[in-house]
C-alpha cells in the first residue's frame, strides 16, 4: 500500500434521470473534444445502464482573489439527456460521410446510434447550450456486447464500426451503410476487441484465452456478402487468425499504443499478468501483477509505453513498460480509466466507478510541514531500566502462561447465548439414504438451534459437525447481522448403513463483536438413540458380551429407556437394532447388580454401552434418588483385544487395497498418455500409415480406468464403514480400560490421545502409524524409565503390517490395567543413574533377607554386579537390561524355597453366581471369569492389584532363556528400543486381560473384508490383495 494519495481535481458522481445511483462498466466513460471545439479542448463523456448520457467540460477557474481554484461547477455540465435503452459501449470518430467532425456513437444492446453534437452561443448573458440530434442508426438481429472503430480498409478521412455480438459475430458498419458480417471460429464467449491500423486487423482474446490477430480483409472476405442481417445465419467461410499467442488467462482489456516511429504496442490486461505485443505477434515484455487489477489506460511519453493500472484494492500503480515508477491510493476502485488535458491541468488521470464515481485527478504529494523536535538527551538510568524490563517480562510470562489456550477466543462475554432444542418426536426422511430397512424409511430428528444477541452482532457464522453416517441437511450459515434472536431450523438422519460412531453434535459459533473482536462459541447436543436403533427381539446368544458391575441396584431396563415403549412384564431384557445393521441385546440382573450388552458385532455395542453408562448416571443422579453414595461402575469381564485387532487388520487391508488401486491407476494413466502420443504421431505423418490395434487399445485402457475408478470409489467408501467399525471398537475398548481401572479425566484424556478414536480417511498419514508413534513414545517415556529425548522419532509411512502395531497396543494396555503405573504426562521417567533393573520392591527385598541361604547367595551375587552404575544407552547396559529378567526369575525362585503353599483352606475366593430360572439372567453370572464378582469397595484405588509372579523358571529353562537371548541379539539391534517390559513375553498379563493374540499361518486375502472381520485371531503378516485387472478381464473390454 502506498503512503500517497492520487490529488483530486475534479470530481462529481453520475446520477441516473430518477436521481438514484449510476450503474456504469469498462465502456462507459470515453475522452474528447466531442463539441470539434478550436483550439480543441477534452471533454469527459459518460453513459450508463440506466440510459442517462452526460458530457463534462472540466476546467479551472479564477476566485475573487485571483488565485486558480479546481472542483466541479454546475456550468461544466455540457448536455444532461436521458435515452430509452441502456448504454453498453461509447465511441467518438468520424462516423459521418458528409464532414469530418467528430461524432458521437453509442451502443445499445440491440442497437447502433450516431450523434451530432450542436452548441448554441447564448445571448443576454446566458451560457452556452448544446442539442444531441441522431445522425443515423441500425438495428441489429443479435444482442450485442462492444464496439471498436478505426480507418478498416486503409480507408482516409474516415472511421467505420465493427459491432461484436454476444454469438460471435463481427458486424462492420461503413458510416450509414452496413457492410458485412462474420463469425469469429471456435467462440464461446465474447472478449475484448481492438484495431490495429497499422496492420489493418482485429485484435481479441478467445474462449481458450489465446491472443488472435484477424486481418481486415480476411473477415470480410469469409462471409456470405449479403445486404442485411438475417437471424437465421450462422457464418459464412471458415475464418483463420493470421496469428495466435496463448496467454493461459483470461483478459480483461486490450489497449493499441500507436508511437510515431517503431512498431505499433498492443497492450492485453489479464487477471495476473500484462503483455505488450507488436503487430506481428512478437512478445516485447511481460509483467507479472501480485494482485488483482481491476483496469488501466496507456500513454506514450519520451518513446517508452507507460501504464497505469487501477486494482481492486484501491490502488493506482504507474509503469514504465515492466517497471513501476509510481503508486498512490484511489478513493474508489474504478471500472474504467482514461488519461486528458484540460485547461488548467495536463495528462489528468479520468477514474468512473461502478456506482457513477467520476473524479479527475493528478499524482503528487503535500510538502510535509512538519519539523521534528530535537531529541532529548538524557542519562540513561541502567538499574531503572533493568527493573522495567523485568517486569514487563513478568507480564509477558503471567499472560503467556497457558499457552494451550487461546486468550479470550472461546469467551461469549455475553454478546450471544447459543443454544438448541432436540425434537422428541421423529420424522420420516423424504429423501433417499443408502440405508435398506424393511419395515420402512429412516426417521429424522428436528434441531431447532436459538441465537440470542444482546448488542448487535456482525458476521455470525454456524458451523454443524456431526460424525459419520449421520447427516445433517444444512452444516453451514452465514448471518450478516442478528440484533435480537435468531432461530436456525435443521435436520438429522442416517445417511448410510454402518454404526455410527457417536451421537454427539458439536455447534461451533464465530462472530464479531462490536468492538472488532473474532469470538467462538461451542454448544454441543446429543441426539436420541431412536435415531439409530429401534426395537427388536433379545438375542439369547452372541458372539461377543460385554458385563458391567455397579454398586447400585440394577434399574429396569423399561425405566432406563423411557423413550422406548417397553413392555411392562420383561424388565430385564431389551433388544435394540440398528437400522440396516446389526441388532444389541441389553440385560439386568437383580441378583448381582450387573448389566450385560451382547451382539455378534462388536463396534455395534459401543454406542449402547455409552448411552447405557449416560443414562445410569442421569438416573442415579437424579436428586430423589440420591442416598450419599456415589455411582462406581466397573468391567466384569475382559478387554476384547483380539476383536480390536480384527478391526485394525480390516482397516489396514483396506488402506493397502487403495494404494494398489491407486498405483494401477497411475500405471493405466501413463499408458492411455503414451497411446494417445503414439496415435497422435501417426495421424499428423503425412504418409498414412495403419494404427497397429492402437486405437483399440486406446479403448481398452480407457475401459480399465474407468474400472478402476469404480472400484477405487467402492473401495473408499468400505474404507469410511471400516474407519468407523474401527473408531468404535476403540472407544468401547477405552471406555472398558476407564470403568477397569477407574482413571480420571485428565488420564482417559492422555490415554485418548495416544490411542486415537478418530480415523480420518483423508489424511496421508493413516491411523495405523500415527498410533504406533504415540504409543511408543508412551512406553518410552510415561510408563518407561528412559528419557523423553532418547531417540529421535522417524517419519511416519505406511508400514508392511500391524505386528508392531498390536504388540505394543498389547503391552500398554496390559500396563495400565496391572495399574503398576501412574499414566500422567508429569511422569517422565527416572533420573539417568537408575536403571531398571536396579530397583526392587521393598516387601520383595524384606522377604528375601528372611529367606534362605540359596536365596542370600543370589541376592549378594547381584549386589555385587550392580555396584557399577551402567547406563542403559551404552552396548553393556543394553546386555544388562536384557538379562534382568533371567535375575528376577531366579530371585523368584529363592522366595519361592522360603514360602509354603497355601493350605485348604487359603484358596482363592471366587464369586459362585446362583440362578433358579432358565431366563437370560442366566449368562450373566460370569463363572469363568476370573475376576471377583462383588465388587471392590474403591474402584480407584491401584494397590489391589495382584503382583506379577509368573515369571518363575528353573535351571533348564533360564539356561534355554538365555540362549535364546544371545540368538535373538542381532535381530532386536534393528527394532526400536522400547522398555523391558515389551521385551518379557513371558509375564502374564492382567487378571482383567485375555491373552495375546498369537502368530498364525499367512491367509491369502480374497478381497472379502467383510469375511475377514469375523475371524477371531488375525494374521501378522497381512497379503495384499489380488491384482484386479487380469488378462481375461482385459481382453473381455476390448
Amino acid at each position: 500500500m502506498s503512503l500517497f494519495k492520487a490529488r483530486d481535481w475534479w470530481s462529481t458522481v453520475v446520477q441516473s434521470g430518477g436521481g438514484e445511483e449510476e450503474e456504469c462498466d469498462a465502456g462507459c466513460l470515453v475522452i474528447a473534444n466531442i463539441n470539434n471545439e478550436d483550439p480543441p479542448k477534452d471533454k469527459i463523456i459518460v453513459g450508463g445502464f440506466s440510459g442517462s448520457l452526460r458530457i463534462y467540460s472540466p476546467q479551472a477557474h479564477r476566485s475573487e482573489e485571483g488565485q486558480e481554484v479546481s472542483g466541479f461547477r454546475p456550468d461544466h455540465v455540457l448536455l444532461e439527456t436521458t435515452f430509452n435503452y441502456p448504454i453498453i459501449h461509447l465511441a467518438v470518430g468520424k462516423f459521418v460521410s458528409s464532414n469530418d467532425m467528430l461524432h458521437l456513437c453509442v451502443l445499445h444492446p440491440d442497437r447502433l446510434a450516431v450523434y451530432t453534437l450542436t452548441v448554441t452561443s447564448g445571448q443576454g448573458g446566458h451560457g452556452d447550450s448544446s442539442k444531441l440530434s441522431v445522425a443515423y442508426q441500425h438495428k441489429f438481429q443479435r444482442r450485442a456486447h462492444s464496439i471498436t472503430t478505426g480507418p478498416f480498409g486503409g480507408v482516409k478521412g474516415k472511421d467505420y464500426i465493427a459491432v461484436q455480438s454476444l454469438d460471435g459475430c463481427i458486424t462492420v458498419f461503413e458510416q450509414e451503410s452496413f457492410a458485412f458480417s462474420s463469425f469469429l471460429p471456435g467462440f464461446l464467449l465474447p472478449g475484448p476487441l481492438a484495431y490495429v491500423a497499422k496492420s489493418d486487423s482485429l485484435i481479441t482474446v478467445g474462449s481458450d484465452w489465446a491472443l488472435q490477430c484477424y486481418k481486415y480483409q480476411a473477415v470480410a472476405v469469409a462471409t456470405d456478402n449479403e445486404k442485411e442481417m438475417s437471424s437465421n445465419k450462422t457464418g459464412g467461410r471458415r475464418l483463420n487468425p493470421e496469428w495466435t499467442r496463448q496467454l493461459g488467462e483470461p483478459a480483461l482489456d486490450i489497449l493499441v499504443v500507436n508511437p510515431p516511429e517503431g512498431p505499433t504496442n498492443i497492450l492485453i490486461l489479464t487477471h495476473h499478468s500484462i503483455f505488450c505485443y507488436k503487430e506481428s505477434g512478437v512478445l516485447k515484455f511481460v509483467k507479472k501483477l501480485e494482485y488483482n487489477p481491476s483496469c488501466f489506460t496507456a500513454y506514450l511519453m519520451e518513446n517508452a509505453v507507460y501504464l497505469c493500472v487501477a486494482t481492486h484494492t484501491q490502488t493506482l500503480l504507474v509503469y514504465k513498460e515492466a517497471e513501476l515508477k509510481w503508486a498512490s491510493q484511489l478513493p474508489f476502485t474504478p471500472v474504467v480509466l482514461s488519461r486528458a488535458d484540460f485547461p488548467g491541468i495536463k495528462g489528468a488521470l479520468v477514474f468512473l466507478g461502478d456506482a457513477g464515481q467520476l473524479q479527475a485527478s493528478y499524482l503528487g504529494t503535500d510538502p510535509s510541514l512538519f519539523v521534528a523536535p530535537p531529541a532529548e538527551t538524557r542519562e540513561i538510568n541502567y538499574d531503572q531500566t533493568d527493573k522495567e524490563l523485568a517486569q514487563l517480562h513478568k507480564i509477558i510470562k503471567a499472560s503467556t502462561k497457558d499457552t494451550g489456550t487461546l486468550v479470550g477466543m472461546n469467551r461469549g462475554d455475553g454478546d450471544l447465548i447459543v443454544s438448541g432444542t432436540v425434537g422428541t418426536q421423529l420424522e420420516k426422511w423424504p429423501g433417499s439414504t443408502r440405508v435398506q430397512d424393511i419395515d420402512g424409511g429412516v426417521p429424522a430428528v428436528p434441531v431447532v438451534i436459538r441465537l440470542t444477541a444482546h448488542t448487535p452482532l456482525n458476521t455470525v457464522r454456524v458451523n454443524i459437525a456431526v460424525e459419520k453416517p449421520l447427516t445433517v441437511t444444512q452444516d453451514t450459515f452465514v448471518l450478516r447481522t442478528i440484533c435480537d434472536t435468531s432461530q436456525i431450523m435443521v435436520k438429522f438422519y442416517l445417511a448410510d448403513q454402518y454404526i455410527p460412531t457417536s451421537l454427539s453434535v458439536g455447534i461451533v459459533t464465530s462472530y464479531i463483536t462490536h468492538a472488532g473482536a473474532p469470538r467462538i462459541i461451542t454448544t454441543n447436543l446429543e441426539l436420541p438413540l431412536r435415531l439409530v436403533a429401534k426395537l427388536s427381539a433379545p438375542n439369547k446368544e452372541a458372539d461377543h458380551k460385554i458385563t458391567i458391575s455397579t454398586n447400585k441396584p440394577a434399574v429396569n431396563l423399561p425405566e432406563l429407556f423411557p423413550d422406548y415403549s417397553l413392555d411392562g412384564s420383561v424388565t430385564t431384557a431389551l433388544g435394540l437394532q440398528y437400522f440396516g445393521g446389526p441388532s444389541v441385546t441389553i440385560l439386568s440382573s437383580r441378583t448381582t447388580n450387573r448389566y450385560r450388552l451382547q451382539s455378534d458385532s462388536l463396534p455395534s455395542v459401543w454406542v449402547i454401552l455409552s448411552e447405557v453408562v449416560r443414562r445410569l448416571k442421569c438416573y442415579w443422579g437424579h436428586a430423589s434418588r440420591k442416598d450419599g453414595e456415589e455411582l462406581v461402575l466397573g468391567v466384569a469381564s475382559s478387554l476384547p483385544i483380539s476383536e480390536l485387532f480384527s478391526e485394525i487388520d480390516a482397516h489396514f487391508l483396506r488402506r493397502k487395497k487403495h494404494e494398489e488401486l491407486m498405483g494401477q491407476l497411475v500405471q493405466r494413466a501413463t499408458q492411455f498418455r503414451a497411446v494417445q502420443r503414439r496415435l497422435l504421431t501417426k495421424f499428423k505423418d503425412k504418409t498414412p500409415t495403419p494404427l497397429t490395434n492402437l486405437d483399440n487399445l486406446l479403448e481398452g485402457t480407457y475401459k480399465q480406468i474407468l474400472q478402476i475408478t469404480d472400484v477405487i470409489n467402492d473401495n473408499i467408501r468400505g474404507l469410511e464403514e471400516d474407519g468407523c467399525q474401527l473408531s468404535c471398537a476403540i472407544r468401547l475398548i477405552l471406555e472398558l480400560v476407564r470403568l477397569s481401572v477407574g482413571l480420571s479425566d485428565q488420564h482417559f484424556a492422555l490415554l485418548s490421545a495416544a490411542i486415537s478414536p478418530v480415523v480420518h480417511t483423508s489424511m496421508d498419514q493413516g491411523w495405523e502409524e500415527a498410533t504406533d508413534a504415540s504409543v511408543t513414545f508412551l512406553l518410552r517415556t510415561v510408563l518407561g524409565k528412559g528419557s523423553r529425548d532418547a531417540a529421535v522419532a522417524p517419519e511416519l509411512t505406511m508400514p508392511a503390517d500391524t505386528s508392531k502395531l498390536k504388540k505394543h497396543l498389547d503391552l500398554l494396555l496390559n500396563k495400565i490395567m496391572k495399574g503398576g503405573v501412574q499414566l500422567t504426562i508429569d511422569n517422565s521417567g527416572s533420573t539417568n543413574n537408575t536403571d531398571t533393573h536396579k530397583v526392587i520392591n521393598s516387601d520383595e527385598e524384606e522377604d528375601y533377607v528372611n529367606s534362605k541361604s540359596v536365596g542370600k547367595a543370589v541376592l549378594k551375587k547381584q549386589d555385587h554386579e550392580d555396584q557399577t552404575d551402567i547406563p542403559l544407552g551404552s552396548r553393556l547396559g543394553e546386555d544388562r537390561a536384557r538379562s534382568a529378567r533371567i535375575r528376577s526369575a531366579r530371585l523368584m525362585s529363592a522366595r519361592k524355597v522360603s514360602r509354603r503353599s497355601p493350605g485348604d483352606g487359603e484358596s482363592v475366593n471366587m464369586a459362585e453366581g446362583t440362578s433358579n430360572s432358565p431366563t437370560f439372567n442366566e449368562d450373566i453370572e460370569d463363572r469363568d471369569s476370573p475376576v471377583n464378582s462383588s465388587f471392590p469397595e474403591d474402584q480407584n484405588s491401584l494397590e489391589n492389584f495382584p503382583k506379577d509372579e509368573n515369571s518363575e523358571m528353573n535351571e533348564d529353562e533360564l539356561q534355554e532363556e538365555e540362549k535364546n537371548e544371545e540368538e535373538s541379539l542381532d535381530e532386536e539391534k534393528n527394532e526400536v528400543e522400547l522398555p523391558e517390559e515389551e521385551k518379557n513375553e513371558d509375564e502374564d498379563p492382567s487378571p482383567t486381560m485375555e491373552k495375546p493374540v498369537k502368530e498364525v499361518s499367512e491367509v491369502p486375502y480374497n478381497g472379502n473384508i467383510e469375511a475377514l472381520k469375523k475371524e477371531t485371531t488375525k494374521e501378522n503378516l497381512i497379503e495384499s490383495p489380488a491384482d484386479i485387472f487380469a488378462t481375461g478381464d482385459v481382453d473381455d473390454l476390448w
